[in-house]
């Protein structure tokens, strides 16, 4: 699974942009990015936060620094990356969270998935 490749990699920054976000990945052999048209709910320090929850922007933010332990995705429904610290970041794939065509897109080095 291309998903995959994110594992022991860092996340380096988190743009906020409009509708959709992006998150940047450092590893000693690759950099990537993730971008999340739905957006995405974090879970850090045990706490749910999604996109109206008060201190959802802080709770992504506090992922820069980590590195990704696993990353998969569940039953074509959720793409989840477990951090280092157990955080956590899913984005839902689901056609019902979506706010276009793409749930969300990730780009290594020269390579593209799209869900």
């Amino acid at each position: 699974m291309f998903i995959k490749t994110l594992e022991n990699t860092e996340v380096s920054s988190v743009i906020f942009i409009r509708d959709y976000l992006q998150f940047y990945f450092e590893g000693e052999q690759i950099n990537g990015t993730l971008t999340t048209y739905s957006l995405p709910v974090s879970v850090v320090n045990g706490r749910y936060f999604e996109s109206a929850s008060l201190g959802y922007r802080d709770s992504l933010c506090s992922l820069i620094n980590h590195q990704v332990k696993k990353s998969k995705i569940i039953s074509d429904q959720n793409i989840v990356l477990k951090f280092d610290n157990d955080d956590r970041l899913e984005v839902s794939l689901k056609k019902e969270d979506r706010s276009g065509h793409e749930a969300a897109m990730l780009r290594v080095n020269n390579e593209i998935a799209v869900w």
